[in-house]
């Protein structure tokens, strides 16, 4: 179990509950928050269980401590853009851009995030992180709203729709869980390759001319069939 973990001795000069940090972040990742014991943690960490807690007051705590650089991370990137200059659309492919570039440098947080959420929102001592996650959304929300505003964005779309088809393309992208038969080449991230094919997936699509409505079935009079 501490054998798959990098060890606390080959680390760089950081204090020792960051380097704790650190290694239950990939175990979290790795196996999963609930999944995850804090006798875990201590035993990956060089540890007896109960000294982890001189460290630490819950394993509640431990993960406010690994997301809160994804959330510190996402927050002001997508208000910068959401406030920057340009259509609602040409912020949405800016958005687009700096989350995927921020979710790539957290793969770990992002793997969390994404499996671990029922977890996290249901736990009164991270009940801020959930809201701030949910915060994101908005800010999703609110650009595409922005676009459809200035006419940039397809009126037909719904916004909430648009959010979740977007946030989930993009935790796709950096998942290396779900996806193993469908990797995704490293260079074509750093490069920015996979985001521009997500913006012009995603351009093409909320920026196109309106769907054409599927007709609904007549309504049937009283008494027929």
């Amino acid at each position: 179990m501490a054998g798959a973990v990098t060890s606390l001795a080959s680390s760089g000069p950081t204090s020792r509950r960051d380097e704790i940090v650190t290694i239950a972040r990939r175990i979290f990742a790795g196996r999963g928050y609930t999944a995850t014991s804090m006798r875990d943690i201590a035993e990956a960490s060089g540890l007896m269980a109960g000294s982890l807690y001189s460290h630490f007051r819950s394993k509640a705590e431990i993960l406010r401590l690994v997301l809160s650089p994804l959330l510190d991370a996402l927050e002001p990137g997508q208000e910068e853009v959401l406030a920057s200059e340009g259509s609602g659309l040409d912020r949405f492919e800016r958005m687009v851009r700096r989350v995927l570039e921020i979710l790539a440098a957290h793969r770990d947080e992002t793997t969390i995030v994404h499996y671990d959420w029922s977890e996290l929102s249901e736990t009164p001592e991270l009940a801020d992180l959930a809201l701030r996650s949910n915060g994101l959304l908005d800010l999703w929300r609110r650009v595409v709203v922005a676009g459809q505003e200035d006419g940039s964005i397809r009126p037909d779309v719904r916004p909430e729709l648009a959010v979740r088809a977007v946030t989930s393309a993009l935790l796709a992208s950096v998942d290396t869980k779900r996806y193993v038969t469908l990797a995704l080449p490293e260079t074509a991230v750093r490069r920015g390759e996979l985001a521009d094919e997500l913006v012009a997936l995603f351009s093409a699509g909320l920026g196109g001319r309106p769907a054409r409505a599927t007709p609904r079935p007549a309504a049937r009079r009283p008494g027929t069939r």
